[in-house]
């Protein structure tokens, strides 16, 4: 089991200064808990690269991974998306999308590299169950993700089928030409404002259902309570605090 040393702690903290300094977002420090969470066992993988993280910011965190013997795997984005009820064309064109985005899988044990491994050969094509698993996020969350992500397609797909009139050789030429999607009917409306409902912890990266942003679920919670133990830990080195 790796044992963290002191000079990584150190490492670690700048990251997040310097990050703090840089921008406000949290989502970026967060990627870096999700790191610390990875190095204390609390995360069987982390996923570097789901935020737009500056790339002086990812190539720090990748050498110190490398420095520390981890397995670093590149790879495109996981997708668990259900495209099922989307016509073939726009699930290719959602792919094709996800595809040209790259990130970086890091675990500690070479079982979880090897599945890493499989799934970037399927494309980073993955179940919401395995997706959660190894990410280490509530099953809540990454579930409630994927409904956010199946009324934005929903949404848009209607948008481009109004706009088209129901052509579907326009919808594509209209997809492939990024055109502008805005939503007219309340159905859109209820669609797209639904998918960008996007609530994210106090610490970690992950993005929140309702019942754990309301208190009604406690998973997000109890894994927030276990980040805070090591990451307190960590922030009490900090002489900026």
């Amino acid at each position: 089991m790796i044992d963290p040393t002191s000079d990584t702690d150190y490492q670690l903290l700048e990251i997040i200064n310097q990050l703090r300094d840089k921008s406000e977002q949290q989502d970026m420090i967060g990627e870096v808990y999700d790191f610390v969470a990875l190095l204390k066992g609390i995360k069987p993988v982390l996923l570097l690269g789901r935020t737009p993280m500056p790339a002086e910011f990812i190539g720090k965190i990748l050498k110190l991974a490398l420095d520390l013997k981890l397995f670093v795997i590149e790879g495109c984005l996981w997708d668990a998306t259900e495209y099922d009820q989307f016509p073939k064309w726009y699930t290719e064109y959602c792919r094709g999308q996800i595809s040209e985005f790259k990130a970086w899988y890091i675990c500690k044990e070479e079982k979880f590299a090897m599945t890493i491994e499989k799934i970037n050969d399927l494309d980073g094509i993955l179940s919401m169950d395995e997706e959660a698993r190894l990410l280490g996020y509530p099953i809540c969350c990454v579930n409630a993700h994927y409904n956010r992500a199946h009324k934005y397609h929903r949404g848009s797909l209607s948008i481009l089928k109004r706009l088209a009139k129901g052509d579907e050789q326009v919808m594509q030429a209209l997809a492939m030409g990024n055109a502008h999607l805005a939503p007219k009917t309340n159905q859109e409306i209820e669609d797209l404002e639904f998918a960008f409902q996007i609530y994210t912890p106090h610490l970690g990266s992950w993005n929140m259902c309702d019942e754990c942003k309301n208190g009604i679920n406690s998973s997000s919670n109890e894994l927030e309570k276990k980040y805070l133990g090591v990451i307190e830990k960590l922030l009490k080195l900090n002489p900026m605090q």
